[in-house]
């Protein structure tokens, strides 16, 4: 008796390896832009420090330096955030630079101190700069009545504080010795090898169609 063509299986097949094929992809595709962004991001660091304005068009990763700076009361804390495997928070507040108002992550900490420990004796703020990017569809939303901040959502923000933020967040670097904050680094720059990851999910596809088709060969030689 022949057997019948697996239809639903080769159904359940295909869209296997098309979402394998789709993972491979991104991955590829995230390769290529965090590989252009370390690369701009090595060469752009304290000894390549630019001066600019808020109203030009700055590209992400420049290490730039804004003097005459106005630390805000405007602060809080992005949670959970980790840093060697440790959980924590972003201290974020809001500088006044150039008559606009500038974001600044201050960097990691492992405790809820709003305290501004002499950072308004500052003269400058320094460090990596990048536009404020769009909320991704998975990130927690934030918490309003409760002001807890998960995501960095500048409309969330600006209505919090009453206030128009400019489309940028400042990665801070020159922090005080005297602060409990660690700098950090925006995440468009990663040690993570994604084609690693492209890789596996394309081996992956490769090796379910193998799969399949000794198990097609061996089962239905013959159909109808």
């Amino acid at each position: 008796m022949k057997k019948k063509f697996p239809f639903p299986l080769f159904l359940f097949f295909s869209i296997s390896v098309f979402l394998l094929w789709i993972l491979g992809t991104w991955q590829l595709n995230k390769n290529f832009f965090i590989s252009k962004n370390n690369e701009y991001f090595e060469i752009n660091n304290k000894s390549n420090t630019l001066k600019v304005s808020l109203t030009d068009d700055i590209k992400d990763l420049t290490y730039v330096q804004f003097n005459q700076i106005i630390q805000t009361d405007k602060k809080f804390f992005l949670e959970p955030r980790t840093l060697n495997g440790k959980v924590g928070f972003h201290r974020m507040s809001i500088f006044k630079v150039q008559g606009k108002y500038l974001l600044v992550n201050q960097g990691y900490t492992s405790s809820k101190d709003l305290k501004n420990k002499n950072t308004k004796n500052s003269k400058t703020i320094e460090g990596y700069i990048i536009k404020i990017p769009e909320p991704k569809f998975f990130e927690l939303k934030n918490d309003i009545e409760k002001k807890i901040w998960y995501t960095l959502n500048a409309k969330d923000f600006e209505n919090e504080f009453d206030i128009d933020l400019v489309p940028y967040v400042l990665y801070q670097h020159n922090v005080n010795k005297d602060h409990n904050y660690i700098p950090v680094i925006p995440n468009l720059v990663s040690k993570v090898n994604h084609m690693n990851y492209a890789m596996t999910w394309y081996f992956l596809s490769l090796s379910l169609c193998t799969i399949f088709f000794i198990f097609f060969r061996k089962n239905y030689k013959n159909y109808e």
